[in-house]
């Protein structure tokens, strides 16, 4: 008989990465994408059948307010610009001056998703919140997945690309069979029931007799 059981899967607070294999490419900007960071799963260096998306802030140096719009989709029928006026999945920073975050996550994903990540700033004696004038990344791969560390730059005057720094990291999951585990445990404890357990009531019924 055969059990079909829903796949569970390691869930940890920080990704789980392993050794660094290669930096693919370092600090490159995105021209034409604005304020527009996108991570494609599968791509062409990483192409798990399930994976888990990690994201933070990493440091910042902005004389405004930063943040990034997070959102997760599973095709491109909704362009960026458009998208990006959605209500986000997540919020990374906010009406504060950018400082690092804690890791968040989305849960375990079967592939393809995309997950996009929107620049904005606000000065501070304003109220409206803008995109960001560039963005730019480098691309690391890891044993486990790949780590982009994406660089904002709030209104391109000085293009120095530090106002806001995130890091992307893309995981590769493996379900935790529970139900294989339970078969290996019933298979040892019938070879102990056939080979050990006779020995040792052998044993302790010579004590007795003793």
């Amino acid at each position: 008989m055969s059990f079909l059981l829903p796949p569970s899967f390691p869930n940890f607070a920080t990704p789980d990465l392993g050794c660094l294999v290669r930096r693919k490419h370092g600090l490159q900007i995105e021209e034409g994408n604005r304020n527009i960071h996108v991570e494609f799963v599968p791509s062409i260096d990483f192409a798990p059948r399930y994976h888990q998306a990690y994201f933070r802030i990493k440091c910042g140096n902005a004389r405004f307010f930063e943040r990034c719009m997070v959102h997760r989709t599973t095709d491109f029928s909704v362009p960026g610009p458009i998208l990006e006026n959605f209500p986000p999945d997540f919020v990374l920073g906010g009406d504060q001056h950018v400082h690092a975050t804690d890791w968040l996550r989305y849960p375990v994903s079967i592939s393809p998703m995309n997950y996009w990540f929107f620049g904005q700033y606000r000065n501070p004696a304003e109220t409206q919140w803008k995109s960001d004038a560039l963005v730019g990344h480098s691309y690391d791969i890891y044993e486990n997945g790949t780590l982009s560390t994406v660089h904002y730059d709030d209104t391109g005057e000085d293009r120095d690309l530090n106002d806001m720094v995130i890091e992307v990291a893309i995981v590769g999951r493996t379900p935790i069979n529970i139900f294989t585990q339970a078969v290996d445990q019933a298979v040892a404890t019938r070879h102990f029931e056939e080979h050990a357990a006779p020995r040792i009531r052998a044993e302790m019924a010579k004590v007795k007799t003793q």
